[in-house]
């Protein structure tokens, strides 16, 4: 089956052919078309990073069925969703490796075990939700799968379906590749190689002149690189490496002992902490922290734990991209992992052949994770992450994550 039809008429599709490519536009481009001749004319494209695009292929329109669940249930890393179709032997699979849709499909019930089995020989940590009369149950009953406990993060039965529920994004609609393709269009402008290329050019006026005039003359000045400020901002550490390395601060700084961490700010290259205590001694807080090996300082807000993140720089980049086109990308990405308008974009600012803007993400009754899934959508992208600023309420999190995204 190409497609699984709910009530409301939606298709959600299984594709012909899902695959990562890595490549710059063009070869891209050209390989897509070529493997939409063999698997369909409809395409999802995920941007991954500047060369690294997911693709999925099929001969039909809809949404993607796999991510969609996966998208349902907040993606975790290893997952199994199996529901039950009403007034049919078949129910809706769902399995996630890795991060990644391993497989997806509506399937006779009785060739679901056999689907499974090839991961008893595996070491997993599924997060598995069930709904309906299905084959798979959490502990060994006659007539269906089960997988050893050490195999299983958490086994839930759901109170109703999840098939019906199912958002419908954007990210996961299967259009037309000539719109998919143009969607997703790249503007490369090589400045590694426009660089050396002047450079190049000046050396060579140079040989030239003295060879053959045989007196040396004055060889031009070569101006300033004008993407020098590009390629300095795009050498600082990465926003996701910055971000994870916040949240693993954070989840230090909760072991605390008698003491909560009411703000965490992280600045440059240096992570600020601001301390309440729940009753025990600064003396304790101030032994804890140099364990972890946290300045301690006491200001006019309270006591303040500060730690450098020294995090490595990313490498120099080779290309820069379109503006709005790193923008869209945000935004598709930040909307599979977290809803609402949750971004405040500034009016790009023009620097010499390159602009930036300013994103401010702000988060709301947030938790760890989540932040750490945005994190995950800013990998590899052309982002200067200047700020995070997080309030620890009731064990969830508000706050702001500030950074400057460039272009041309």
């Amino acid at each position: 089956m190409a497609f699984i039809t709910r009530e409301d008429g939606v298709h959600f599709v299984i594709p012909s052919y899902r695959d990562v490519l890595v490549a710059k536009k063009s070869a891209v481009q050209s390989e897509v078309m070529a493997l939409s001749q063999n698997y369909g004319e409809y395409i999802t494209m995920q941007r991954k990073g500047p060369e690294q695009y997911e693709v999925a292929f099929s001969p039909d329109t809809g949404y993607l069925l796999g991510e969609t669940v996966w998208h349902y249930f907040n993606r975790p890393m290893d997952m199994i969703y199996c529901e039950a179709i009403p007034n049919t032997t078949e129910a809706i699979l769902v399995i996630v490796k890795s991060g990644s849709v391993y497989l997806d499909g509506s399937f006779p019930k009785e060739s679901i075990p056999e689907e499974l089995v090839i991961f008893l020989t595996q070491q997993n940590n599924f997060e598995i939700y069930v709904y309906g009369d299905v084959p798979i149950s959490e502990k060994p009953e006659e007539g269906k799968f089960s997988f050893e406990a050490a195999s299983v993060k958490s086994f839930k039965k759901l109170d109703e379906p999840a098939f019906k529920n199912l958002p419908l994004l954007k990210a996961y609609n299967f259009q037309l590749v000539d719109i998919v393709i143009k969607e997703q269009g790249i503007g490369v402008f090589p400045v590694k190689e426009v660089v050396i290329g002047a450079i190049g050019l000046v050396i060579g006026w140079y040989l030239i002149s003295t060879i053959f005039f045989g007196k040396k003359v004055e060889a031009p000045r070569v101006e300033a690189n004008p993407y020098q400020k590009y390629v300095d901002d795009m050498s600082s550490p990465a926003p996701d490496e910055i971000i994870a390395a916040t949240i693993d601060m954070l989840k230090t700084l909760y072991g605390a002992p008698g003491w909560t961490v009411t703000t965490i700010a992280c600045k440059g290259s240096t992570i600020e902490a601001l301390m309440q205590s729940n009753g025990t001694s600064v003396a304790s807080l101030q032994k804890w922290a140099a364990e972890k090996q946290f300045d301690f300082s006491i200001k006019p807000a309270g006591i303040v734990l500060t730690q450098n993140l020294n995090l490595k720089s990313r490498q120099k980049p080779k290309y820069i991209y379109k503006n709005n086109e790193v923008i869209a990308i945000i935004i598709d990405n930040l909307s599979r992992v977290y809803s609402g308008n949750a971004i405040a974009l500034s009016a790009g600012k023009k620097t010499g052949p390159f602009s930036s803007s300013k994103i401010i993400i702000s988060v709301v009754d947030t938790t760890p994770m989540v932040i750490s899934l945005i994190g995950d959508q800013l990998k590899g992208l052309p982002i200067k992450l200047t700020s995070i600023t997080l309030a620890n309420t009731k064990e969830t999190l508000r706050g702001s994550i500030e950074m400057d995204v460039y272009g041309n």
